[in-house]
Formats: structure tokens, C-alpha cells, sequence
């Protein structure tokens, strides 16, 4: 799914997914959702987006990856160990190849954050 298709809701988006990435975003998508319960969940610039309380989380396909975004930048210490464990990392972004485990751990500390650093 590199090219951005029309889609209507988030299951379209999943249901249009590659093979490749289809599991992954799906597992993704349940992730998110259970971390963010209540998140709005929207299609927005053609993708997933989950918006809680002022925050927000994407997931997109790419043509080897999956990217899991928020509009807060990744913290130092966590990309570090992203990168660590064999992911690609920017600013606000942690690319999942498709033959990659999902790092739970990790994207439940960056979510932590996210939330901590809106209560400030």
C-alpha cells in the first residue's frame, strides 16, 4: 500500500493493507487501542490516526515497513533503544520492518511518555 488508497474508516485501511503488512498493522491497530482505550480513531492524509486527549498516534504502510508515529518526538533514551533492538527510528517515528516482532515494551514506554507529557 505505498500509494495512499481511498479508504473510509480504519478496518478499510487494514482490509486494503499489503499481506506483507495486513497482520502487522492489524496487530498494531489492537495494540494502540488497548494502550489508548477510548482513542478516537480516524482516517486522516489516508491513514490510521488515534487521537487521545490532545495526542496523537499514526500507523502507515510503506513498501518494506510499517511506521508507527505521534506527534511528540521520541525521547533519546528510547530510540536508542529502539535502535538497539533493530528498528529504524526519526524524530517522531519508529519504522517496524515486516519480519519484525512488534516492540511492545518499547511503544508502551513511548506511549507512557506521551501521556506524562501532556499532564504537564
Amino acid at each position: 500500500m505505498p500509494e495512499k488508497p481511498d479508504v473510509k474508516d480504519v478496518p478499510d485501511y487494514l482490509n486494503q493493507a499489503s499481506v506483507d503488512a495486513r497482520g502487522l498493522l492489524t496487530a498494531l491497530d489492537r495494540f494502540i487501542t488497548k494502550e489508548w482505550p477510548g482513542a478516537e480513531r480516524v482516517i486522516k492524509y489516508g491513514q490510521p490516526f488515534y487521537k487521545w486527549n490532545g495526542q496523537r498516534i499514526s500507523i502507515a504502510e510503506y513498501q518494506k515497513h510499517v511506521s508507527v508515529s505521534s506527534n511528540q518526538v521520541l525521547p533519546k533514551k528510547l530510540a536508542a533503544a529502539f535502535v538497539n533492538g533493530g528498528y529504524e527510528v526519526g524524530d517522531k517515528r519508529v519504522n517496524i520492518a515486516f519480519h519484525q516482532d512488534i516492540p511492545k515494551e518499547l511503544l508502551h514506554q513511548w506511549f507512557q511518555e506521551i501521556i506524562e507529557a501532556n499532564k504537564l
